[in-house]
């Protein structure tokens, strides 16, 4: 893929949301890459409806760009801030679909599904590392000239049903003829989190809803089998004879300790990471 730059959007739309202060749209570049990130890093900042730009220097510039008229139809107008990533933020030489931004650690599981989100079917693909960190991707086949990937990244933990999955990046991908298109890392919103539930006591298949990239409901229920092995440094093999599979759920005392909310230093979610970052 040809590109000069990789922008990161908040897509206040999308989000249901506007940010009061300039000093909050570096807070949600932090929780998205997990990383301190402070104003002057970022600037200049841009509020665009894909027609028009307006400058964000003070407080008063986000009503006035949030509010002005658009020249997009109304049914796809949407209005967001567009970000320059800066560098040492994306992975060295990334390319979509097959290098992970957040994830560093080994790939302890993967599960696979094909299910319906509205009336397209969409092939899902989840892999969890031991950094706890998870990759879902989802496919639209047949979408065009080639398929359609969205990609989310976020943070996952072990609950006592199942799992626990936290969305912090977003962003979609498609072959083209074309190699210089338009690409970019989407913010998720800070509340989106959705639960998967063990379909048994085997832990071989998971059960929930996911984010819907088609359609109109937010979300759509998935069904993901795990597959037998993973790939990387610490591979993993589990004896598809046996009846009850070992689990692969990290018991350590980090796990622990995140579980009742006391290992949260490096986490969004905690308390701790507020504090430090000024949420």
């Amino acid at each position: 893929m040809s590109r000069k730059r990789i922008d990161f959007e908040i897509n206040l739309t999308k989000m249901k949301w506007c940010p009061k202060l300039i000093s909050e749209i570096p807070e949600v570049m932090s929780r998205c890459f997990e990383r301190e990130t402070p104003l002057k890093l970022i600037q200049p900042l841009v509020g665009t409806d894909h027609v028009k730009e307006w400058p964000l220097n003070e407080d008063k510039d986000i009503p006035e760009f949030f509010h002005a008229p658009t020249m997009m139809r109304e049914w796809i107008a949407e209005k967001l801030i567009k970000i320059k990533i800066p560098d040492g933020y994306m992975p060295k030489d990334f390319v979509p679909k097959k290098v992970k931004i957040l994830a560093k650690g080994a790939r302890v599981a993967k599960f696979y599904g094909e299910d319906t989100c509205s009336t397209r079917t969409v092939e899902c693909s989840l892999k969890l590392f031991d950094c706890n960190h998870f990759y879902l991707k989802q496919t639209l086949p047949g979408s065009g000239a080639s398929p359609t990937w969205t990609i989310f990244e976020g943070r996952w933990r072990a609950t006592d049903r199942g799992l626990r999955l936290e969305f912090l990046l977003r962003y979609s991908w498609q072959l083209s003829r074309k190699p210089d298109i338009q690409f970019a890392v989407e913010a998720c919103r800070p509340e989106l989190c959705c639960s998967l539930a063990w379909d048994g006591e085997t832990e071989r298949q998971l059960n929930g809803n996911l984010p819907a990239i088609v359609g109109t409901d937010d979300l759509f229920w998935v069904e993901l089998v795990r597959e037998g092995d993973t790939t990387g440094v610490a591979k993993i093999r589990w004896n598809e004879d046996c009846p009850v599979q070992p689990s692969w759920r990290r018991k350590d005392d980090a796990l622990e300790e995140d579980e009742t909310g006391d290992a949260g230093n490096n986490d969004p979610s905690s308390s701790s990471y507020e504090q430090r970052n000024g949420a």
